[in-house]
């Protein structure tokens, strides 16, 4: 999950920010602020991986306020500006990217993935979830997961001898995980690789996975392709 902070005081350039990352699941934002004071008292409380600074803004100068808490945060810092001037400016304090408003959707979508690409090869996946229940907070090994259902505000965790209930959204969850072991199969189903057991057609089509604790998942259509794409295998339906 990246998270992230938006510093601009154009309605429109906000927006677009936002509307552009709000479908972007791997994406989260922290906080946005208007101004100088307000946007360093956000930044230092949030800590944000990123933050789409605009360069002139109320009460001083993006510029400025990056060069102030360059040491003190790990942020990468997107400079949004209507001048095209500004760039060797942006660079000279490390920006990690440019953006010159109107946002070009090419340019815009090549800064996001760049910057995605850069957070996965830096993150560990996910060794343990820590389960809160009854005033206590349990920690559960992933490679104990069976396989994910989807209930509402809510994720069940099925192990071996036990359904655990998680609060959290499976796409954030799912940035977390190892992709190499666990795969979505359903929009509400996610499954552990090495717990996967056999794969049963019906009615012609393979429609069920077969866990090893003995549970069925269903596989959704447009997951089925991945699905066989991520264990070797070509699909026949």
């Amino acid at each position: 999950m990246l998270r992230y902070m938006i510093v601009e005081d154009e309605d429109l350039a906000c927006e677009r920010l936002k509307m552009e990352l709000s479908v972007r699941p791997a994406w989260h934002l922290v906080a946005e602020a208007r101004e100088v004071n307000e946007a360093r008292q956000a930044l230092m409380r949030h800590k944000p991986q990123v933050c789409f600074m605009d360069i002139n803004i109320v009460g001083g100068s993006g510029f400025e306020l990056v060069r102030e808490l360059q040491g003190r945060l790990d942020t990468r810092w997107v400079f949004t500006t209507a001048y095209s001037e500004y760039a060797a400016q942006a660079f000279a304090v490390n920006a990690c990217d440019y953006l010159l408003k109107p946002f070009d959707q090419q340019r815009f979508e090549a800064v996001l993935g760049k910057l995605e690409a850069r957070y996965a090869a830096e993150q560990k996946p996910l060794e343990r979830l820590a389960i809160r229940s009854m005033g206590h907070v349990q920690f559960i090994p992933v490679t104990t997961i069976i396989w994910i259902k989807g209930a509402g505000n809510y994720l069940e965790l099925h192990c071996q001898d036990k359904t655990y209930l998680h609060r959290e959204s499976m796409a954030v969850l799912e940035q977390s995980l190892d992709a190499r072991q666990f795969l979505r199969v359903h929009r509400s189903a996610m499954i552990n690789l090495d717990h996967l057991m056999a794969i049963n057609s019906e009615l012609g089509r393979f429609n069920n996975i077969e866990m090893s604790n003995g549970d069925e998942v269903r596989i959704g259509q447009c997951y089925r392709q991945s699905l066989f794409r991520q264990i070797g295998l070509e699909s026949t339906d």
